[in-house]
């Protein structure tokens, strides 16, 4: 043995922790200096359409600026968790070692200064005497001799072990990261990072509540202190981010840096492995690059109108992949909107989404000034596709329960700040509100919308769980597709009579310019459901009578 046995008896661990606190320091500045940089630097320069070779590279150069205070952000956070978890299993060490050289005082033997331990010595006259060598008593006071030896040996291999992962993670965490001259692959290291420096020091999974209870999930992120909620959102960004229930601006956060981490993983590596072809490969990076664009150019908006990424998977569904984005704060808005995009919606579309919602909100604020609103576009589900799996209700009831449950999380995340909320749907997106809405205890929504609905999974607006005088539909007299479907194979046809609710008006044409302009104003069509959003009344025609079927809608 050597003087690791002392080490330990004089070991203190404030230092370590100490040391750990200023890495979480360093941490939360980086990531509030990445925060100021991008909504007073970066994103102001973006709305300001700035443009040429001198914004080119500066917009380069700003991007390099926010990878590095991102990468500080993890790799310090790792730092932090690394020599956290040195200290306590060291302090835990020297507690059992200490425990150890008490029962050795209380039992009378004797420990030297090299952790060895030793019987007490025998009188000069019993140390010839067999008797006395051998006797019950001497025989059982070696047996607890051994013991404790065992006991302070275990303490000083688990004290090494400590100190060995501990300096095993540490030196995954150089500056080298920082300094290496290449163009990608430095943001994806610090995800592979976290979990090699996991890994190293023996760390099970943190606990993270499932995402089945938002309430639970809010719970338990509220019992977090602002450093524990700091240290979640750098080190398990991917758990944190989908957590319905959470504030809005914590899952913005952890879901900015899992999107930056996906696309420079992508950006650093090809489709060999990835099980895609190179077409669908580039498509996908080509549509977080896309998001990722759109998402800092409104950075520098007024606050109200800032964009929060509430959810983002990009390789769900085979590549489809999913996103949740909101423009406007959800939790403090005095008007929430929900849509839901229909057939054939991936995340190469988020683009014109946000377009759209941003086009929904713009009209909501005029239609009610003064007012907070805040629009979402929930690509929550594997929306179908051009073929057979649009005319089932297959994808609808597997969107239906995680869009109660995200329904249900905007409410938790909004505490005692009861929002208006109403859930809006397009094409087959309105099928999967039908099946969300008329599962379990509904959507808790003030006013469902169903624009170009083929159908709802019901047969009336009564099984939706809302009042049908708060349902409203519309359909463009051109959108001949759906005329040609509704009511054929995904529920009753929203328009007709039997089916109850309201029909709003509608002016414009397609499939798709329910969102359009008439010339320079807003078209009825988008009016009338801005008027909706902020709880007031739009223009309505009367419904279409059609006799009543004779048959039930199947229902899975």
């Amino acid at each position: 043995m050597s003087n690791d046995f002392e080490l330990l008896l004089r070991f203190d661990p404030t230092g370590l922790h100490d040391a750990a606190k200023a890495w979480r320091g360093l941490s939360t500045g980086a990531q509030s200096a990445e925060t100021r940089h991008r909504s007073q630097v970066n994103g102001p320069l973006q709305q300001a359409k700035w443009e040429g070779n001198d914004a080119s590279y500066a917009f380069s150069t700003m991007g390099r600026t926010e990878q590095i205070l991102e990468i500080v952000k993890v790799e310090s956070a790792a730092a932090a968790l690394t020599l956290d978890t040195v200290a306590d299993r060291m302090y835990q060490a020297q507690t059992n070692l200490k425990n150890a050289v008490h029962r050795a005082e209380e039992w009378g033997l004797t420990v030297s200064s090299d952790g060895t331990v030793s019987l007490p010595p025998l009188d000069k006259g019993a140390q010839h005497d067999p008797d006395a060598v051998n006797s019950p008593e001497r025989k059982a006071l070696a047996t607890l001799r051994g013991d404790v030896q065992e006991w302070i040996n275990k303490a000083l291999s688990d004290a090494k072990d400590a100190s060995d992962k501990g300096d095993s993670a540490l030196s995954r965490l150089d500056a080298d990261i920082l300094s290496r001259p290449r163009t990608f692959g430095s943001t994806a290291e610090t995800a592979q990072d976290v979990k090699d420096v996991m890994k190293d020091l023996g760390l099970a999974n943190p606990y993270v509540p499932e995402n089945k209870d938002p309430q639970k999930s809010a719970d338990w992120w509220k019992s977090l202190t602002p450093e524990q909620q700091s240290s979640y959102l750098a080190l398990y960004p991917d758990q944190i981010g989908k957590l319905d229930g959470l504030p809005a601006t914590a899952r913005d956060e952890a879901n900015r840096l899992v999107l930056d981490q996906q696309l420079d993983e992508m950006k650093a590596g090809d489709a060999r492995g990835s099980g895609m072809t190179s077409e669908d490969y580039n498509k996908l990076e080509g549509a977080l690059i896309a998001l990722k664009t759109r998402i800092d150019q409104q950075d520098g908006a007024a606050e109200d109108q800032q964009l929060f990424l509430l959810g983002i998977d990009p390789k769900a569904y085979g590549g489809d992949g999913k996103a949740i984005i909101a423009i406007g704060n959800p939790d403090t808005a005095d008007h929430t909107a929900l849509m839901v995009p229909g057939t054939d919606n991936t995340l190469r579309d988020m683009p014109d989404q946000i377009k759209r919602i941003s086009e929904l909100q713009r009209a909501s604020r005029e239609t009610a000034p003064g007012a907070k609103v805040s629009v979402i576009s929930w690509l929550g589900y594997d929306a179908p596709e051009v073929d057979g799996t649009v005319m089932t209700t297959d994808r609808a009831e597997s969107a239906a329960e995680p869009l109660r449950q995200f329904t249900k999380g905007t409410r938790v995340a909004q505490g005692d700040h009861h929002s208006h909320l109403t859930v809006m749907s397009h094409s087959y997106g309105t099928t999967a509100v039908g099946a969300a809405a008329a599962g379990g205890e509904g959507l808790g929504a003030d006013d469902i919308v169903a624009v170009a609905s083929p159908g709802m999974t019901v047969k009336s607006a009564d099984q939706l769980h809302i009042d049908p005088s708060h349902f409203w539909t519309g359909r463009a007299n051109d959108d001949m597709l759906i005329k040609a479907v509704a009511g054929v194979t995904l529920g009753e046809d929203p328009m007709v009579d039997h089916f109850g609710g309201n029909n709003f008006e509608v002016d414009t044409s397609g499939h798709s310019g329910y969102w359009d302009k008439k010339g320079d104003k807003d078209s009825l069509s988008l009016l009338n459901q801005a008027r909706i959003i902020v709880g007031g009344q739009p223009t309505t025609v009367p419904k279409v009578y059609t006799p009543p079927p004779t048959f039930d809608h199947p229902r899975p």
